[in-house]
């Protein structure tokens, strides 16, 4: 682990699990970098997408031994239970992130949430060591609402999930910050160039998620089909990049390209794609999830969205999400049993002249790193 200097100020980030949890916490040490380029960062995390996301952005890198998700304890499920319940049940990711804070010494922690973040937040505050919290989703997850009561500041994406908050700490350690979101690496042009994209063309972005969704590969490939039928000449003016996600055979079979090139929308498929931040700014229409993470990437591009959220989750959490897009005037929400090739070619039709929204000023990140700086400078 890197070794700071002993009046180097120093901040520990935790979170994972799903880019959901990384790329906006990337996007505060981004701000961080700028505003307090002194200070030094590192990050514990597990095994699974912020091992390869974070070191990829210079940030070192603690991995700590914790994996959780409900499987049913029976003979077929031992290897599991055995590889990663096991050493949780003993306490070893926690006396992992103990060993890691007490070799960084960070003088905060700032957590994202996921289990992962558990081991870490439950030392800092063991430690002594202030920590906040980076909420983005509603409603909160279970890691965050736990540790909330002890947190030095909570950072609010919404000031609806600032409210679920309330009854467990201060309103005056919450701040109301809008969701982080990356800056792009590539301009346009960049990106079409990598993608082999006609960059004249008006450009969709769909995306399932990072593990792609079949329902939303179904309904391109219909839309592929309506827009051939259809037949006006605006469609000649698109281009569409469907985001397969890390299951990207499921999306190469649901959308069959090879059989879908002969309208007019040019079809370009990509699998998982790390930096999707540069779609996103790339595009002129978004469809797709409505994550917390994308909401807020969709917020600071401003492009019109027509949104799918999952209905699989139980507390509703992507309509939530949704609501705060379609409050601004820049989505449109559809339910996935509902959704069709000639519903998102209508929906075209309307957004076609609909005006790219102006990202919030300062950023999320920005503000999020400037509340960090005051903090570490008055320690």
């Amino acid at each position: 682990m890197h070794q700071s200097s002993a009046n180097q100020r120093r901040i520990m980030l935790a979170g994972g699990g799903t880019a959901g949890h990384v790329n906006p916490l990337l996007a505060v040490v981004e701000a961080l970098r700028s505003a307090a380029p002194g200070v030094a960062c590192c990050w514990v995390g597990s095994e699974r997408v912020e091992s390869r996301l974070v070191p990829a952005y210079g940030v070192d890198f603690q991995q700590i031994d914790i994996r959780f998700s409900w499987r049913a304890p029976t003979p077929a499920n031992w290897g599991y239970y055995r590889r990663h319940i096991l050493p949780l049940a003993l306490g070893r990711p926690f006396r992992q992130a103990q060993a890691a804070l007490d070799e960084f010494a960070p003088d905060m922690v700032l957590a994202s949430g996921g289990y992962v973040a558990a081991p870490v937040l439950w030392a800092a505050q063991r430690s002594g060591v202030p920590f906040a919290l980076l909420q983005i989703d509603s409603p909160p997850g279970l890691v965050n609402w736990w540790f909330a009561p002890h947190a030095w500041r909570v950072y609010a994406a919404t000031a609806a999930i600032a409210e679920e908050y309330s009854a467990r700490l201060a309103r005056g350690k919450m701040l109301i910050t809008g969701s982080p979101a990356l800056k792009p690496r590539r301009t346009r042009e960049q990106f079409c160039a990598a993608q082999g994209i006609d960059p004249r063309r008006r450009l969709i972005v769909a995306m399932g998620g990072s593990l792609g969704a079949g329902a939303i590969h179904r309904a391109i490939r219909e839309l592929l089909t309506e827009a051939a039928r259809d037949g006006a000449p605006r469609w000649a003016q698109l281009a569409l990049l469907n985001i397969g996600g890390e299951r990207e055979a499921l999306a190469a079979g649901l959308l069959d390209a090879a059989g879908a090139t002969g309208g007019p929308i040019a079809l370009h498929s990509v699998g998982y794609l790390e930096h999707a931040i540069d779609a996103l700014y790339a595009a002129d229409f978004y469809i797709g999830r409505s994550g917390a993470a994308t909401v807020g990437e969709l917020i600071a591009c401003g492009v019109p969205a027509l949104l799918i959220p999952d209905p699989q989750h139980a507390d509703r959490q992507q309509y939530r999400n949704a609501a705060t897009l379609v409050e601004r005037g820049q989505a449109t929400v559809v339910e996935q049993r509902q959704v069709t090739g000639e519903v998102i070619l209508q929906w075209l039709k309307r957004a076609w002249q609909a005006p790219r929204f102006s990202a919030p000023a300062p950023a999320p990140a920005e503000t999020i790193a400037a509340d960090l700086k005051a903090a570490l400078e008055a320690r």
